[in-house]
């Protein structure tokens, strides 16, 4: 079974976002049922498509700069994020729970009405979505897009729920034509028109995203268990104090994923907290740094810059550097030395020459660089790996280097380097 078939759609909705317009505004674009995916195939293989890379991120992990793991800052967003990711969990329980009861008392059609109507799901799940698309429409510097949201549910031994909402961000792009409300077509073939057209920049190009497991809150109302009532009247004797450390221990966390950095307004129309990558924070250093020296009213000597008292690679004592390096130990830096440039280095890596070293030919005035390591390996340029299909239907595919000089055994001597020949 592949990870794609492993999700259950439940609901999907498209919102169009246009904040950048002279008069901003957004709308609803298409709200589709679990029951009525299936006329939309275009949508629905994009949606699994999301779901399946999405899923398999690695946010927990610190190294990874595009997808990370984020706290609420405000309860009031999570709650909201908690009743979408549960909504149709919720009413399939609701709906069990009435036919559970035995109560088969005879209804006039307007009353069959009204109950058919505030239990579907499809009236209501747009509503609970659209204070979220207002923070979004009003978030500093935030982006014309589609706004998706799906919840789904997903089998997972990553985190202890399997209800998920994910909203994904698709680009608008002016060489896509969008099929509008006036269009002659049925919503379903407007919004397949809308996905073909989009398809492949939504495949290639997918930018930002959250990832919700459903996380449940003690002071949620919507989540209320049995025992709710003895809740409440315990919530009404505790101070106010216990109250606001309640709220603060129960705010969850969200799974972002930003393939081009990391935007305060994704941050801002969440409510999440900002959280800076190692690289981003020796980034940001930097930065400070050169608008100091730009600064008039402060004096060169007056910048403190814990780089800049080091001067020489040959003779480092580790007890003189400075201790402010050492929140930059693990940040990644790039070398460039005339066109070519090194990656995958840290600060750290650098200042203990180990596994880079830098040598000087005092004549010449050039520099050598060494990178110490095992036999290299020689990839072609954006696509180092290849999936081989398992030639037994029972053996999964397997992942696969791409060599460029698979015969290559001898390297030239190193003396000849350390004697500058």
């Amino acid at each position: 079974m592949t990870e794609q078939q492993k999700g259950k759609v439940k609901h999907v909705c498209i919102y169009q976002c246009h904040p950048q317009a002279d008069d901003p505004w957004w709308e609803l674009y298409e709200e589709i049922s679990a029951d009525e995916l299936d006329e939309y195939e275009n949508t629905k293989n994009i949606v699994r498509g999301f779901m399946g890379k999405l899923e398999k991120k690695q946010y927990m992990d610190s190294s990874i700069k595009n997808a990370r793991k984020h706290d609420f800052e405000e309860l009031e967003t999570q709650s909201t994020l908690n009743k979408l990711s549960t909504f149709h969990l919720n009413n399939e329980e609701s709906t069990s729970k009435t036919s559970e009861s035995g109560d088969e008392t005879e209804t006039d059609e307007a009353g069959e009405d009204s109950l058919n109507e505030e239990d579907n799901p499809n009236e209501d799940f747009a509503d609970q979505a659209d204070p979220l698309i207002n923070k979004y429409e009003k978030a500093a510097n935030s982006v014309d897009c589609f706004l998706l949201f799906v919840e789904y549910s997903w089998e997972s031994d990553r985190f202890e729920s399997e209800n998920r909402l994910m909203i994904v961000q698709l680009p608008l792009r002016e060489d896509v034509f969008i099929p509008g409300e006036d269009a002659e077509e049925d919503d379903d073939e407007k919004t397949e028109e809308l996905f073909s057209n989009l398809q492949d920049a939504f495949d290639d190009t997918l930018k930002k995203s959250i990832l919700y497991p459903y996380q449940e809150l003690a002071n949620d109302s919507e989540s209320n268990t049995k025992d709710s009532s003895e809740k409440e009247t315990n919530e009404e004797e505790d101070s106010d104090e216990d109250e606001a450390d309640s709220d603060a221990e129960t705010l969850g966390v969200s799974y972002l994923y930003q393939r081009n950095g990391q935007a305060q307004y994704w941050y801002e129309f969440l409510d999440l907290q900002g959280v800076d990558h190692k690289d981003e924070i020796l980034a940001e250093q930097r930065v400070e740094i050169l608008k100091q020296m730009k600064d008039d009213d402060i004096d060169d000597e007056d910048v403190e810059d814990p780089f800049a008292e080091i001067d020489s690679l040959a003779d480092i004592d580790h007890d003189e550097l400075s201790d402010d390096i050492d929140q930059y130990w693990d940040s990644g830096i790039v070398v460039k030395i005339g066109n070519f440039k090194i990656q995958g280095l840290t600060v750290g890596q650098v200042l203990e020459r180990d596994p880079i070293n830098f040598y000087e030919n005092d004549d010449t005035g050039e520099i050598f660089t060494v990178i110490r390591g095992q036999k290299p390996s020689f990839r072609p340029v954006g696509k180092g790996t290849y999936r081989q299909s398992a030639t037994d239907e029972e053996d999964a595919d397997v992942t696969v280097d791409i060599p460029v000089f698979p015969e290559l055994s001898e390297y030239e001597d190193i003396n000849n380097i350390l004697n500058d020949k």
